[in-house]
């Protein structure tokens, strides 16, 4: 994806005022941010965004996808302050400068259509689909049709994840339709019945259903209490120590102010 492309993603103009201990007398933020990466941190970053809109106008933050790999490369290219990333820093991305600070926690949904009469599959059938050993729904107690498997492409932090969670040492198979975002693959599922995909909790919505997973609903309550297991961290990324900027925005998606405006549909970092 081209970065003047990327660009045509969410912005929004947002006033951010410092919540937190900073003293009396500290003047208003100014200035502008720019976040890029994981399409899972995307909407909650939005949201952490408009929350701020009220307090300072004068300073300008825009929030685009494209991807965890994206977003790391970007900010370590400079071309944004923040990068957004639903996976943990590599060792090697450690050594270049980058610095992950947890904003939130968010669970892995497997999802198909509504129309499937599947509601529950092992951890073992999962990888089994996703690796291409299993190819009919037939197998997992469906209907005799093939599957569909819509899954991350490369770069993908929820790609990441779900081969960590699921696959283990194996690969997703090629068979494996790819899509650049999470709405994307939501969207393949949902209008295919024979389709099989994997999102951040936060895109499970009334267009799929999110299967049990071992008999465990994929719900905020059950992931909140540890009952559904397949939870990761999500990150904001900085180049080195934040601007001072960056930092205030950070600080606020971390307070107490900010982890209410992620509960909406993900979960607090406690």
């Amino acid at each position: 994806m081209k970065h003047s492309k990327m660009w045509s993603g969410t912005v929004a103009t947002v006033a951010v005022a410092l919540a937190l201990a900073l003293p009396a007398q500290a003047m208003a933020l100014s200035g502008s941010l720019k976040l890029s990466g994981s399409t899972t941190v995307q909407p909650v970053a939005s949201r952490l965004a408009s929350a701020f809109h009220s307090k300072n106008p004068s300073v300008r933050v825009a929030v685009a996808g494209g991807g965890s790999g994206v977003g790391i490369k970007d900010v370590l290219a400079g071309r944004v302050n923040i990068g957004m990333s639903s996976r943990n820093l590599t060792s090697s991305e450690k050594s270049k400068g980058a610095r992950g600070y947890a904003i939130a926690r968010d669970a892995l949904t497997v999802i198909v259509s509504p129309k499937n009469r599947v509601s529950n599959l092992s951890q073992a059938q999962i990888k089994g689909i996703f690796t291409g050993k299993i190819t009919n729904w037939k197998q997992v107690g469906g209907a005799n049709a093939p599957i569909i498997g819509c899954g991350r492409a490369a770069g993908s932090g929820t790609l990441d994840y779900f081969k960590e969670a699921f696959l283990g040492t194996s690969n997703q198979s090629s068979r494996v339709k790819t899509y650049s975002s999470n709405g994307l693959v939501r969207s393949a599922v949902a209008g295919n019945a024979n389709a099989i995909g994997y999102v951040g909790m936060a895109y499970d919505n009334s267009s799929v259903k999110g299967l049990k997973v071992g008999g465990i609903s994929p719900s905020i309550t059950n992931a909140r209490s540890g009952k559904y297991r397949y939870v990761r961290y999500l990150y904001f990324v900085t180049k080195g120590s934040p601007s001072s900027l960056a930092n205030a925005f950070i600080a606020y998606a971390r307070s107490t102010s900010g982890q209410n405006i992620v509960a909406t549909e993900y979960l607090k970092l406690k």
